[in-house]
């Protein structure tokens, strides 16, 4: 029996050749196409920016989508009849028509009081009211810069007591502060 021979050098060339015209095609050598490249940075430069958009669109439905998920998971959440909710803020703001400082303080520190049960049962995670509000996204919560300043507000309240100076214009205006809130989670 002959076995056949084995030409390795024929072998070889072939892979050799094999390689050689990829390389030209892709690069522009004498068999290759030059615009090969460029046509492929075009339609990735194109890839590329349609990519983009797609995550851009999705980041914005996502936030819509997120605003409303809260929204309507705050109406379920509260569960509180609505004239049971006007009590609560109605009972807040006697406090802050009195006389007395410290029923303002009081006032301040209710509707902090309040806003926190709400937020806290909304879900946002946090040990504190401002825990909370710091893991709080202002795409999803508008007045949160003001719900802010009025928890400083309260803080001040809370550590200096009797010290703390309040005016009555100033408790009513903290209380329109968290109003606002109350009013952007529609609780009253």
């Amino acid at each position: 029996m002959r076995t056949p021979n084995l030409n390795l050098e024929y072998i070889f060339y072939k892979i050799y050749s094999f390689f050689a015209e990829g390389y030209n095609f892709v690069f522009g050598g004498a068999t290759g196409s030059g615009n090969v490249i460029y046509w492929v940075k075009v339609f990735s430069a194109l890839f590329c920016f349609l990519a983009a958009l797609g995550i851009i669109y999705s980041f914005i439905k996502l936030v819509k989508v997120k605003k409303k998920q809260i929204a309507e998971f705050a109406k379920i959440i509260i569960e509180a009849p609505h004239e049971e909710r006007r009590s609560k803020w109605e009972k807040i703001k006697k406090y802050a028509e009195s006389d007395s400082s410290s029923d303002w303080r009081m006032a301040i520190l209710e509707a902090d009081s309040l806003l926190d049960d709400i937020i806290k049962k909304i879900g946002y995670p946090g040990e504190t009211f401002g825990e909370r509000l710091a893991n709080i996204n202002p795409s999803q919560f508008k007045s949160l810069d003001e719900v802010w300043h009025a928890h400083k507000m309260r803080n001040r309240i809370a550590h200096e007591g009797a010290r703390f100076e309040l005016t009555k214009d100033e408790t009513g205006y903290i209380l329109g502060l968290y109003e606002k809130a109350l009013v952007e989670f529609e609780y009253i």
